[in-house]
């Protein structure tokens, strides 16, 4: 006789409350997450596989009830429903994020150990597609825990076993290769596989009113004091490639670089104070710099890569994220998304 039960899946659900009223829940928080990161309210419902219109009802909702604006619509979206998160918009996620993960921490904790690991743990550096699969793997049930902690740390991560999977682009300017030459420095080259990727398009993109420049005159801007920087943290694959980029003009580039320690932990981040003014410039992703509308020049394309440990690849969790990796869903998300395009064969 079959178990009636065997499909029920405990579910920890975060809920935000105003005067005694819902005000944020898991699908709220995830669609201004997704607007927050594509800049469209269109491109965030696809993603979630909701209707555009019970998306904008849920904002709307939580506005009236909040008594201030979530989002706030902007010109030059790339799609119909151009829009960005208003800073108590983003407060507001913050908050929910930040309880979410307070709330699972100690959910964890309970029973000293007894209580079953999660499906799938991802240590990575930030990335906007990886923002949509985990989401789909929360949607379908999968109990994800992930940090964005650079692409450094989460190779360490997973040498320590903390993680099943590490999704990195650190580059190696000795071999022209991205990660391959850190799996032995962490101790992991022979105790991995990389289970998918695709490449990204890295830009300097420019504040407002800032004519754009080459590759070479904005680094030598920068050196010379001409143009202040936005960064990347510690160990971020971004961090590591600007530093070759700089290696050939200056000795010690937080010293010689306006702004170099000025950090930032996303692309969204960095891209949002160049459009603010706080920066001159920055290294990111070309969508990140499309959706805040700046003008951008080319240097590179990268290898993003996802790395599994061996002993973990039977997980479900694991087993789920592979097939969305190579999956033609993703591939149609590689497809539509600036700036990115799939693996080479």
């Amino acid at each position: 006789m079959s178990d009636p039960l065997k499909d029920v899946r405990e579910r920890v659900q975060i809920l935000l409350e105003m005067d005694g009223k819902p005000l944020m829940d898991w699908e709220l928080a995830s669609i201004l997450r997704l607007v927050d990161e594509w800049g469209s309210l269109l491109k965030a419902s696809r993603l979630l596989g909701v209707s555009y219109s019970r998306a904008w009802e849920r904002i709307s909702r939580a506005e009236r009830l909040a008594g201030f604006k979530l989002v706030i619509a902007h010109r030059g979206g790339a799609e119909r429903g151009g829009m960005r998160l208003t800073e108590e918009g983003r407060r507001l996620l913050r908050r929910y994020l930040e309880a979410e993960r307070r709330v699972m921490d100690a959910y964890r904790s309970v029973g000293a150990g007894e209580v079953e690991a999660p499906d799938l743990t991802l240590a990575h550096s930030h990335d906007i597609l990886l923002t949509v699969i985990l989401d789909r793997l929360r949607s379908e049930g999968f109990d994800v825990e992930d940090a964005c902690i650079g692409s450094g740390m989460a190779l360490a991560s997973l040498s320590l076993g903390e993680c099943d999977v590490a999704a990195s682009h650190l580059y190696d300017p000795e071999t022209g290769e991205y990660n391959r030459s850190f799996l032995e420095a962490y101790w992991l080259k022979d105790r991995v596989e990389v289970v998918g990727g695709y490449m990204r398009e890295l830009v300097f993109a420019y504040r407002p009113g800032l004519k754009p420049l080459s590759v070479e005159e904005t680094l030598r801007g920068l050196v010379e004091g001409e143009l202040r920087l936005i960064n990347r943290n510690r160990g971020s694959g971004t961090r590591v490639y600007l530093d070759y980029l700089l290696k050939p003009l200056c000795e010690d580039p937080s010293r010689e670089v306006e702004g170099y320690d000025l950090v930032a932990y996303t692309h969204s981040e960095t891209a949002k104070a160049v459009a603010s003014g706080r920066a001159d410039v920055c290294l990111t992703l070309r969508h990140s710099a499309k959706i805040y509308g700046l003008k951008a020049t080319h240097v590179t394309w990268e290898r993003y890569e996802y790395i599994a440990l061996r002993e973990r690849l039977d997980r479900r969790g694991v087993k789920r994220l592979m097939e969305l990796l190579s999956s033609d869903w993703l591939g149609k998300l590689i497809d539509s998304t600036p700036g990115y395009r799939p693996l080479p064969d």
